[in-house]
């Protein structure tokens, strides 16, 4: 299915305690966004992502869930992540819901046009196309700084605005 066929895409940009993510009508319009901290307490994850992300499944009927590809150096630090990430996708086939997967290359390349290629750059991207999301732009980051909590939304919604404008696969 064509991305430009699908109704509702969630996109979603998985970490170890946090998740973000985005809902999108087709390329242009943007639903819903959000994101949600897992509990330092929280003793199984798994069940604690599947009811957050339940209530987005039901009532945002998505057609596909995206992801980024993770980095495999970040795979052992990215435990709870991986967790995360077989939640969504065990979440994902009760519903019948397709997954994909995100490419680093297909993610630069769909924000090439705006000649972006850091985050904070394509944080700004994102707000040119959905002026909405101003308000909620973090500042940019010093080397020094860690990374801010609302740049996780902007990484979903990059991932499915990357989605949204990859080529469709060859048969």
């Amino acid at each position: 299915m064509k991305p430009s066929e699908e109704t509702h895409i969630l996109a979603l940009d998985v970490r170890h305690s946090r998740i973000g993510y985005a809902l999108f009508s087709g390329p242009r319009q943007l639903l819903d966004w959000g994101a949600s901290a897992v509990p330092p307490h929280c003793s199984n994850r798994t069940h604690w992502i599947r009811q957050r992300l339940m209530p987005i499944l039901r009532h945002g009927s998505p057609a596909c869930i995206v992801t980024k590809q993770r980095r495999l150096a970040k795979l052992p630090r990215n435990a709870g992540g991986k967790a995360i990430l077989d939640a969504i996708g065990s979440a994902a086939v009760e519903r019948g819901i397709p997954m994909h997967v995100i490419g680093r290359d297909e993610l630069k390349s769909a924000f090439r046009f705006f000649r972006a290629r850091t985050k904070d750059e394509i944080a700004w991207a994102i707000v040119g196309i959905f002026p909405e999301l101003l308000l909620r732009l973090p500042p940019k980051r010093k080397k020094w700084q860690s990374e801010p909590h609302a740049m996780i939304v902007f990484d979903a919604i990059a991932t499915g605005i990357a989605y949204c404008h990859r080529p469709p696969p060859r048969e």
